[in-house]
């Protein structure tokens, strides 16, 4: 008796946030490669969600925040110097990079005094030493380095 009303104010509970809530709540619609989390809009699927448009906006900016946040891996350093000229170089370093290997991202990075070029984000050693073997001849003083590194794009 008890466990039956129970189920009953829990069933009566739901039915009202379905059908009463849902029912004259904002709806909204987006599409997945909207949201930019998919490179050159390589999506392996579209989809389009329907939901509440609070939900939408909450998603949004989960998204978004996500985007932004990094942690601690690996890359590899190609480039460092100093000088007038260093900046210079390490774009041509960047370049010569970007053009030798494909599908891995590069970027200058500035730390006062140096500038950087770094190559690949990657979670361990072993993947950030297997792209310094393959450009070691192209790029002989490069090295791995720990550094803070972006979430790998989907």
């Amino acid at each position: 008796m008890k466990h039956t009303l129970i189920y009953r104010i829990v069933a009566a509970f739901f039915a009202i946030m379905l059908f009463g809530g849902v029912a004259n709540a904002q709806r909204a619609q987006f599409d997945i490669s909207e949201l930019g989390i998919f490179p050159d809009d390589n999506a392996p699927a579209k989809a389009t969600v329907n939901c509440e448009a609070d939900l939408c906006n909450i998603e949004r900016a989960l998204i978004e925040a996500n985007r932004k946040r990094q942690f601690y891996g690996y890359s590899v350093q190609i480039f460092f110097g100093s000088g007038s000229d260093a900046r210079e170089k390490s774009e041509k370093a960047k370049k010569k990079f970007l053009e030798l290997v494909d599908g891995e991202e590069a970027m200058v990075v500035y730390e006062q005094p140096y500038f950087k070029v770094r190559a690949g984000n990657f979670r361990t050693r072993l993947d950030a030493t297997k792209l310094k073997k393959k450009i070691i001849g192209e790029f002989p003083g490069s090295f791995v380095v720990e550094c803070k590194i972006s979430y790998p794009k989907i």
